[in-house]
């Protein structure tokens, strides 16, 4: 049975029950910011060199934006998961 640890101050598991929930809170924005967020403008873009095939790929500009929508989707899963934690902490003190 897990016991309660006292030394750790009165209202602990509030702390980190309201931290928990703070990380979640903020995880959930920006993973629905990777989700809604629309990029503006064109995608790809090609060139045929002297009347060859002409060769597709993403545009530089659309990359950096793919690299942000990716870097705020694993930031806002580390922040749910950090929090989620949190609060399972805060059960158990």
């Amino acid at each position: 049975m897990l016991r309660p640890m006292a030394d750790c101050g009165p209202h602990m598991s509030e702390y980190l029950t309201a931290g928990g929930i703070i990380f979640i809170l903020l995880g959930a924005w920006l993973v629905a910011f990777e989700v809604v967020a629309k990029f503006e403008g064109q995608t790809h873009g090609g060139h045929a060199p002297y009347g060859g095939i002409v060769k597709v790929e993403k545009l530089g500009i659309y990359k950096k934006w793919e690299r942000k929508r990716n870097i705020a989707m694993w930031t806002g899963l580390a922040c749910i998961t950090l929090g989620s934690f949190l609060q399972l902490a805060g059960l158990f003190i």
